[in-house]
């Protein structure tokens, strides 16, 4: 046999052995996946840094090690099917955009006390330290509520953990949407209980309390939302009483506006109109309940019982106290 008899036996040889390889299961094929090129996209889904739309209130940007995030984890484009709001699921910053409420076309029924999903659950109870509204030239949007370093914080209302993370301002925090469309934030917590995209139940430990971000003594800053847009929990809550105000809210274009009155608790004051008017004083120094009381033309006594202090308490540059 020559030569040229060989390298054609051979060829024949190895031509056979790949047809016998490839029906073997033992070859590497390549795959295209194309069903992405059949999904359905959701053009109202958007994630990233850019989308940071951070007015709120009293608190500071991210910190610079935040703005450098370059990518977002997978998980933000994840939206469950049982949260009824259809605001954007963004797993990392608490305002995804801007809503004018103002211009809603119909008012929406919110349940606040719903015994099939869980009854209400007030997050700590402890003293109102600072209300919703403008601290100085900034605006506080939330409530200062008095707890100790490591006390249980519970979730309000049913829901899923939008966002469990370290914030500048606000500290640990963690921000829960609600099956009823709400969504609540917790702020300055010592440690983080829950996972993003994790169901909890109303009364459910979602943290514990501290002074992390920028909090000068221990305590929850609780704030309550609508589609992002931050509004005054006492609408919907009574701070005296621990519980909602009614079973149902009515939200629509008027429900942000700050002429809204607020449903009266017990302990406030009421004008003819039936809106609640509360005073509140800043501590500074030299001041005392005996000075603090003639100028707001009220006595001690009153100030403590506003306040469930005694006349001999120690009044604390910076906090504030209610004295009407």
């Amino acid at each position: 046999m020559n030569f040229l008899s060989k390298q054609k036996y051979i060829k024949l040889y190895l031509l056979g052995f790949l047809v016998v390889i490839s029906f073997s299961g033992f070859s590497q094929g390549f795959v295209i996946d194309t069903t992405v090129f059949f999904q359905e996209v959701d053009t109202a889904i958007s994630v990233g840094p850019s989308l940071f739309d951070y007015d709120c209130t009293n608190e500071s940007d991210l910190d610079d090690d935040d703005n450098k995030t370059g990518f977002a984890p997978g998980d933000v484009i994840f939206i469950p099917s049982d949260v009824l709001n259809n605001s954007k699921w963004d797993t990392l910053y608490i305002r995804t955009s801007r809503v004018d409420l103002s211009k809603m076309d119909e008012p929406k029924v919110i349940v606040l006390d719903n015994p099939e999903e869980g009854r209400f659950c007030f997050p700590f109870r402890g003293k109102l330290l600072s209300p919703y509204g403008p601290r100085g030239r900034s605006f506080h949007a939330g409530m200062d509520i008095k707890l100790e370093t490591g006390d249980t914080v519970q979730a309000t209302f049913s829901g899923k953990v939008r966002i469990a993370r370290v914030m500048s301002g606000y500290g640990k925090m963690v921000v829960i949407r609600h099956n009823n469309g709400l969504e609540t934030l917790y702020g300055h917590l010592s440690k983080i209980l829950v996972d993003v995209n994790q169901d909890v139940k109303a009364g459910e430990p979602i943290g514990l309390g501290g002074r992390t971000g920028r909090a000068t003594t221990s305590h929850l800053h609780f704030e309550t939302r609508y589609l992002g847009e931050h509004f005054n929990p006492e609408k919907i809550i009574d701070f005296n009483n621990f519980c909602v105000q009614k079973d149902t809210v009515v939200i629509d274009k008027d429900f942000f506006s700050k002429k809204t009155k607020i449903a009266s608790s017990g302990s406030a004051s009421d004008n003819n109109s039936g809106e609640v008017t509360k005073k509140y004083h800043t501590i500074k120094s030299g001041d005392t309940l005996y000075a603090i009381s003639l100028k707001y033309k009220t006595t001690v006594n009153k100030i403590c019982k506003l306040n469930g202090i005694t006349p001999k308490k120690k009044l604390t540059i910076g906090n504030r106290i209610r004295v009407k």
